[in-house]
This record gives structure tokens, C-alpha cells and sequence, in this order.
């Protein structure tokens, strides 16, 4: 009798092997779209800052404005971002908005050099800003 019973829960054990193994092989499949997806989607964003870079080089003040403030929006901690900002703001002439991008800057992330970018910002607002532009066009 109790060899019928190994027998039976050997069955029920290779039973529950093969839908175990099914699932797993169910689960591997169906995750590797989302993993390759993981993989290519930041090669893929419309927007990056490899792009602004390029609209600057380009002197495309608008467009990399744009994309700036989008990639900023996203990551609102991210000084980086609020520096860049500051820079094509400053590129474009407007030293309000570069002074406001930098003093962000600086919040997140006080350096040496952000504090020398926003004290220069800060000394052409009270020279009266001017036509200052980084590039012309």
C-alpha cells in the first residue's frame, strides 16, 4: 500500500514539475519585450541632452530651449538640467531666466563653479544685463 502511495505523489510531483516549468517558461517570454524595451527606450527618447547639445552647437536657441526645459521638467532635482537652462537662457539674451536657472542650480547642488556662474550672472543683472548673448547668430 504505501508503495502505490510513492507512486501516486511521484505522479502528482511530476505533474506540478511540468506546469511549473511551463509557467516559467511563460514568464521568461513574455518579459523579454519589457527588458529589451528597458534597454532601448533612453536611445529612443525624443528629447536628451545629447540632442540640446546639438541644438546649441547649431545656434537653434529655440529647439534646445525646448527639449531643456522638457528634460528638466522630468527630473526637477537634477542641477544639471536647471544649469543648462541657465546656459541657453543666457545664449538667448534673457538674464532674468539664466539668474533664476542658476540660482536653482546652485540650491541643488551649491559647487564652487555654480557659485561663480551665478555670482557672474548675477554682477551682468546689475550692470544693467544688456544685449548679452553667448553665440549670435
Amino acid at each position: 500500500m504505501s508503495e502505490d502511495i510513492n507512486q501516486a505523489i511521484l505522479v502528482e510531483l511530476r505533474k506540478l514539475k511540468r506546469v511549473f516549468t511551463l509557467i516559467l517558461i511563460f514568464v521568461i517570454v513574455g518579459s523579454i519585450p519589457a527588458f529589451y524595451a528597458g534597454f532601448t527606450r533612453g536611445s529612443t527618447s525624443p528629447d536628451s541632452w545629447e540632442r540640446v547639445r546639438t541644438a546649441m552647437s547649431r545656434q537653434d536657441f529655440p529647439a534646445a530651449l525646448s527639449m531643456a526645459q522638457a528634460l528638466a521638467a522630468r527630473q526637477p532635482s537634477y542641477y544639471y538640467g536647471h544649469t543648462y537652462l541657465g546656459v541657453i537662457y543666457l545664449a538667448m539674451g534673457d538674464v532674468t531666466n539664466a539668474e533664476a536657472q542658476y540660482s536653482r542650480s546652485y540650491e541643488l547642488f551649491p559647487s564652487e563653479n555654480s557659485a561663480k556662474d551665478l555670482a557672474a550672472v548675477r554682477k551682468r543683472m546689475t550692470n544693467g544685463g544688456g544685449d548679452f548673448k553667448l553665440m549670435s547668430k
